[in-house]
């Protein structure tokens, strides 16, 4: 976890805050891409109206790794390590989202016709995904953290405030403060077509089956059977769908 814990400062006191700088938040050693990330974020993040849009949208298919046709990143969206960003076809990003993606060897994709709204945020930790099927909703400041590797299938509809955590810390050893612990990541599998009512929280380790529903609120810590309407802290089956088998 120390090591953890010097990657996140801007100086490690090592190789220096600029070269931390660029690996944690260009993601590459060249003063070329130093150069170009910060006349990006310096010009185009905040520049406001129709002209904003319209010039991201010629200009980040350079910047970041991948910008299906008619995707649209709004003003203030913050991306770090922007090559290991790909947006799909007609994807919307909406204002203020944060893309915290922690290294080279991290990566967010989001597919086809997804909505990202307003101040969510998506980390990956240091090696970690967040992969984003099409036709998803993202709703606002929902967080998705991928640290142990976060796979949404297509159709999903995760409303506001959400809290979807691949990635726990230890707390085995009695002797040292959590914090300096190892993080303990399984991962998450969010399978196709489902929806997480407002501020659900989605645990380590889970793999939520298709077509189900998990209420406002819900914690979800165990793995969830397809077409379950899931309730609760923490979330127990309601009920099936009508017409699911069980």
């Amino acid at each position: 976890m120390n090591e953890h814990l010097e990657k996140v400062t801007l100086s490690d006191g090592k190789s220096g805050a600029l070269a931390t700088y660029m690996a944690r938040a260009v993601g590459s050693d060249s003063w070329a891409a130093l150069i170009g990330y910060e006349l990006v974020n310096f010009f185009l993040v905040n520049f406001p109206g129709a002209a904003g849009l319209l010039l991201r949208q010629k200009i980040y298919p350079a910047f970041i790794g991948a910008q299906g046709k008619g995707a649209v990143v709004s003003r203030g969206v913050s991306i770090r390590c922007p090559k290991r960003l790909s947006l799909g076809d007609g994807t919307l990003v909406g204002e203020q989202v944060l893309f915290d993606i922690k290294s080279a060897a991290a990566r967010v994709d989001i597919g086809a016709r997804g909505q990202i709204m307003q101040g969510a945020c998506f980390e990956t930790g240091y090696e970690g995904h967040v992969t984003l099927g099409n036709d998803c909703f993202v709703g606002a400041y929902a967080i998705l953290n991928g640290q142990g590797g976060l796979s949404i299938g297509n159709n999903a509809l995760i409303a506001g405030h959400c809290h979807i955590v691949a990635g726990n810390h230890g707390h085995a050893d009695l002797t040292r403060p959590m914090s300096e612990q190892d993080f303990i990541s399984k991962g998450i599998v969010i399978e196709d077509d489902v929806w997480l009512g407002a501020g659900a929280k989605v645990l380590d380790g889970v793999r939520i089956g298709k077509g189900s529903i998990i209420s406002a609120g819900a914690v979800v810590n165990r793995d969830v059977a397809p077409y379950s309407i899931m309730g609760g802290v923490p979330a127990k089956l309601i009920r099936l769908r009508e017409g699911a088998d069980g």
